[in-house]
């Protein structure tokens, strides 16, 4: 035993003294925990400190691989075209999405404002107890399908700026931006090194231009949504399997390669489709490039020893996470989400990305399947894009942010073309088209920016539109938000009963960021009939706004309706006052009188009967549970 300790002493020793300090410093946060004072007061401080741990994982993660995908190769920060384009367009893309979201004049709802919360709860909780924020973040990130994990990597600067919704979107580009076009130029270096006499000094930049104003990324990006990091780890991947083919085991190269995967599980639940299409796709391409190489068994051999032990090592952490992801009927949840199949999508994604990028992936997957050193990553990369598209859009249609697991394939196959194109043989030709590229680049962002009377309307263009909004109805919002502050206690809400003309419940309880308190006070709108059910905030809360917007078939329509005409629930309300917004729309505000009785519980039984057939536990089992508890109270 004491042979093994000094053998594990010296390999500990022989490693890069970042390693030694990450790992020191891991340590010391398990013992840090385990005594409990720090925990107990220091919730800011651990904030911080795993904030430190999170960033100094990520960048030897990054290191690692960039040694590993690059063998003998000079680090990046010697390499000056590389280093020069990725500072210099990193520093472009920063601001641009500072630009868009500091001009806009908005409040942020739903998605846009999901892992805004997550991070204020973040934050108070670990402010509150540290055992408690230590609590909070393990069931978050073991449980929830929106995980805290990105949020960790935001924290800083974060922390020390104001607490709105645009700084937050300008600390995560910061944080979780930056090293994911760090990744991913990383993966354009490699697509470069398969064709000869790319001109880098053009190239990389030309690569920086395509990511940083690409209009699929900067939607969800300029609303509150950093799901686009995943790429980061999606972009390791793929670097640490480009030429690996498991002839051998590489102990650093799986340690990687197992550590992206497990963060890019964490980043958002929908990148495991892609996870599960990539790996089944690289492991049969390894396969049968074994067979032909009259190596398969020993292959397979190494596949299974290192594959085994690393689905084990994701699965059993984050067991809870797989167990609700194979137990969820996202397609009965998500069904009013749900817009056709894949080939609905397909048709969705032709408008998203306009013609002439998909003619340009296209191009690129052409000259990449041309390249023997290029053939097989090239396929691998279209296929596991069609495959996860295909498992995805069973369930779910995919949206802006969603389309991100399409990112991999779209930029790879766009590298190789503009590599293809910066290694023509005559400059003035390579400089026309990179020229020419560029150019494209620039006008297909400037057309979505929709700024009105220059823009085109063409499928050669993506049909995205990065929304330059500049609301006038803010003082018309506070006054909703006003009364909430002036009567109601932090402990009473309302609920605002509104998902039309640009206002939900959370566009008024986050419209506030100096009063963070609404976010708890208002409560939000049900609008998705399998996902939120029979409100029963209706019922708790000391007043209830409502419009008269009566669409039939809808949740939100439907309460409006009981409240504004004669029902068995309208009794139980009093009006109070009422509030004008734009586009005509004008809040009502009543004020909860009496308890529900049972007359009101069977009518909103009848109301919603059509749903309860499907989701009764949503609907007449809430009611009656409420009812019940009503009672016994």
């Amino acid at each position: 035993m004491p042979a093994l300790f000094h053998r594990l002493r010296c390999a500990f020793a022989a490693q890069p003294l970042s390693l030694r300090l990450f790992v020191w410093g891991v340590l010391l946060l398990g013992a840090v925990l385990a005594g409990g004072a720090l925990t107990a007061y220091g919730g800011t401080v651990l904030v911080i400190w795993l904030w430190v741990l999170c960033m100094g994982g990520l960048c030897l993660l990054l290191a690692e691989t960039w040694r590993i995908a690059f063998p003998g190769q000079q680090p990046f920060y010697r390499d000056r075209a590389f280093r020069n384009a990725f500072v210099i367009g990193a520093a472009v893309g920063v601001a641009v999405i500072a630009g868009l979201v500091f001009y806009r004049r908005t409040v942020y709802s739903e998605d846009g404002i999901n892992y805004y919360a997550k991070q204020s709860l973040l934050f108070s909780s670990f402010a509150s107890n540290g055992f408690y924020g230590v609590r909070t973040l393990l069931d978050s990130i073991l449980t929830a399908d929106y995980k805290m994990f990105m949020n960790l990597f935001i924290s800083i600067p974060y922390l020390f700026l104001p607490r709105t919704v645009n700084c937050f979107m300008v600390c995560y580009a910061l944080t979780c931006f930056v090293p994911m076009w760090f990744a991913l130029l990383a993966v354009a270096k490699r697509a470069a090194d398969a064709f000869a006499g790319v001109r880098r000094g053009v190239y990389y930049p030309l690569c920086m231009t395509c990511m940083v104003l690409w209009p699929m990324f900067l939607w969800p990006a300029t609303h509150g949504m950093p799901d686009a990091f995943g790429l980061t780890f999606a972009a390791v991947i793929l670097l640490l399997t480009a030429d690996y083919r498991f002839d051998r085991l590489e102990p650093r190269r799986l340690v990687c390669l197992f550590a992206a995967t497990f963060a890019l599980v964490l980043t958002r639940r929908w990148y495991m489709f892609w996870i599960l299409a990539y790996y089944l796709c690289y492991a049969a391409a390894v396969l049968l490039g074994a067979a032909r190489r009259r190596v398969f068994g020993r292959v397979l051999g190494n596949l299974l020893k290192f594959g085994i032990p690393a689905v084990i090592g994701v699965v059993v952490p984050l067991l809870p996470t797989f167990v609700t992801a194979l137990t969820t009927d996202y397609a009965d949840i998500y069904g009013a989400f749900y817009g056709g199949g894949l080939l609905v999508n397909l048709q969705a994604q032709l408008g998203r990305q306009g013609w002439l990028f998909l003619a340009l992936c296209l191009a690129g997957l052409a000259l990449a399947l041309a390249k023997p050193a290029l053939r097989g990553s090239a396929a691998v990369l279209a296929l596991s894009g069609a495959g996860a598209m295909a498992l995805f859009t069973r369930t779910q249609s995919l949206g802006d942010h969603q389309s991100l697991i399409l990112a991999p394939f779209y930029l790879g196959t766009a590298f190789c073309a503009l590599a293809a194109v910066c290694a023509l043989r005559r400059t003035a030709l390579a400089r026309a088209g990179a020229g020419a590229a560029a150019a494209f680049f620039v006008l297909n962002f400037a057309n979505a920016l929709r700024v009105p009377g220059a823009y085109l309307s063409t499928p050669l263009l993506s049909d995205e539109s990065l929304d330059l909004t500049r609301r006038t109805d803010l003082d018309q919002m506070a006054a909703v938000t006003d009364f909430v502050l002036q009567n109601c206690a932090q402990d009473e809400t309302v609920y605002i009963n509104i998902d039309s003309d640009g206002y939900s419940g959370t566009t008024f309880a986050f419209s506030d960021p100096a009063n963070p308190q609404l976010q708890s006070m208002i409560l939000w709108e049900s609008s998705v009939p399998s996902t939120h059910g029979f409100p029963t905030g209706i019922w708790t809360s000391k007043y209830v706004m409502v419009t008269d917007k009566f669409d039939t078939g809808t949740l939100v329509g439907d309460i409006n309706r009981a409240l504004r005409t004669d029902t068995p629930a309208a009794g139980h309300y009093q009006y109070m006052t009422e509030f004008p917004l734009a586009n005509g729309v004008t809040l009502y505000c009543y004020q909860r009188t009496s308890q529900p009785d049972q007359a009101e519980a069977d009518y909103f039984k009848t109301l919603f009967a059509g749903y309860d057939a499907r989701w009764p536990e949503l609907y007449s089992q809430r009611i009656d549970a409420y009812m019940a508890e009503l009672g016994a109270g």
